[in-house]
């Protein structure tokens, strides 16, 4: 069993850090690690899921209440003694699977934890919308963001998207800045799809050079062709002592005050 850590670089994710390299008694490997210790926020956990995307994660929050990190710059003895027994639990989070191509025939895949988007900011975007095959609609906008349910508390939720309960296994796809007029008419809403759904992005004219972001990696594609998106469940796993409840993470993250 072998761990690495991964640390936000402030003096208290610095301090955390010290204090786990020095207890932990686990051989220590940044190549194949069996478990990341992600030190920081909600930032650190992305990326440590993105660059270690096999391991179990310990999500430490050391400033801000992180909606994913399980546990606190206050349980450091707690989090000692659960790797070094390995008396932990593993929650698994679901994720969004992204293949995205331009008209050179390039293909890239990736997937996020948070959310998927693409927007055009120079100009506006054409986009036609397909669910499954089947056309719904032509965009004209910014661009969209497609997110899990963890997700929609991320980004999603400032394009006034849905929050979404974890317990549940769908995908929110929300326009981001969408023209409506006389001769545009989108849905205008965000719309929560099945898991067993796949959504289907495809550019209504050519020449579209798009940014495509999965979580907090960024894609500068020219000559854009499609992205799709899907579901895949119970993808990453994430340590824990004591499961939080979706109503107390959200609670502590967004109405709770720190006043």
């Amino acid at each position: 069993m072998k761990y690495c850590l991964l640390a936000r670089d402030t003096d208290k994710s610095n301090e955390v850090a010290n204090y786990i390299k020095a207890n932990v008694k686990l051989e220590y490997d940044e190549n194949i690690p069996d478990i990341v210790v992600a030190i920081g926020g909600d930032g650190t956990i992305l990326k440590a899921s993105h660059q270690y995307p096999n391991a179990v994660i310990f999500g430490i929050h050391t400033g801000h209440l992180g909606f994913y990190a399980n546990y606190s710059a206050d349980d450091l003895e707690t989090i000692v003694s659960d790797i070094n027994s390995r008396n932990y639990k593993i929650d698994a989070l679901d994720i969004l699977e992204t293949t995205f191509k331009d008209r050179n025939g390039r293909t890239y895949t990736d997937f996020a934890m948070n959310e998927v988007t693409i927007v055009c900011p120079p100009r506006t975007l054409r986009l036609d919308v397909y669910i499954d095959n089947e056309y719904f609609e032509r965009f004209r906008g910014t661009g969209f963001a497609i997110s899990t349910p963890s997700g929609s508390t991320a980004y999603n939720k400032s394009l006034d998207g849905s929050v979404v309960d974890t317990s549940l296994s769908v995908m929110q796809l929300t326009e981001i800045a969408g023209i409506n007029s006389n001769a545009y008419r989108t849905l205008s809403s965000p719309l929560i799809l099945s898991s067993e759904r796949t959504i289907r992005l495809e550019a209504s004219e050519k020449g579209s050079d798009v940014f495509i972001t999965v979580d907090h990696i960024s894609y500068q594609i020219d000559q854009f062709e499609c992205i799709s998106v899907k579901y895949k469940k119970n993808a990453l796993k994430m340590a824990y002592r004591n499961h939080e409840s979706f109503l107390t993470r959200i609670n502590r993250t967004f109405i709770i005050s720190k006043e």
